[in-house]
């Protein structure tokens, strides 16, 4: 999975299309590589770093710097040429919420992972959580295996981020042999009671046979 620490991400954005855009009302996106959607989908597993649903262009701004100001006025934008630079670190609470609809989970320094978004996930985890498999074990799990992006504001001291997975399906499956394979070891070294209700009931649900 590919991390990015949105403290350090600097983007260049073309305001070309921006000027040629009309004087109407126009949905903008931008992603977290600086790719930028006027009135088209983004791709689900594309983090994004900017969005206005009605923008519409003043009759009044014909420059790129007055243009660049006016749409990214919150990411400190700095322009050289038809180019502008933003910092989305800016405006990551705001981010965050971009991509709720989106996003696999939500980590905090201080709630940890709390829910998968996905339903299949969210039910792997609550009945491994019976097999001490922690929410934590199977988002670093994740992070490591899995393709996707984790985009994070990361500052050694305060920590937060969210996941976007690129294949859902497969990363199900995934997760699934992890916590299996996770499970027969815990069996092994008896980490967890057999005869727990809760620990039968999870046993059944990934089909683990106890000899």
């Amino acid at each position: 999975m590919r991390k990015i620490n949105i403290k350090d991400v600097e983007l260049n954005i073309d305001m070309t299309p921006f000027l040629e855009m009309k004087n109407v009302k126009n949905k903008i996106n931008v992603d977290i590589d600086g790719n930028v959607y006027i009135n088209e989908e983004v791709p689900k597993n594309k983090a994004i770093i900017y969005v206005n649903e009605d923008y519409e262009k003043k009759e009044d701004i014909n420059d790129i710097k007055s243009l660049s100001n006016d749409i990214f006025a919150k990411y400190k934008p700095f322009v050289t040429g038809t180019m502008c630079k933003i910092k989305p670190v800016m405006n990551w609470q705001n981010i965050i919420g971009m991509n709720a609809q989106n996003m696999l989970y939500f980590d905090h320094q201080s709630d940890g992972v709390e829910i998968f978004e996905d339903s299949i996930l969210e039910e792997f985890g609550w009945h491994a959580s019976a097999l001490e498999i922690k929410y934590r074990d199977i988002s670093e799990f994740i992070e490591e295996h899995c393709d996707g992006v984790l985009l994070c504001y990361d500052n050694e001291i305060q920590f937060s981020g969210f996941v976007l997975i690129d294949d859902i399906v497969k990363t199900r499956a995934q997760v699934k042999e992890f916590i299996i394979n996770k499970t027969k070891e815990y069996i092994k070294e008896e980490v967890f009671e057999l005869d727990d209700d809760d620990v039968i009931e999870a046993l059944e649900f990934f089909d683990i046979k106890v000899n």
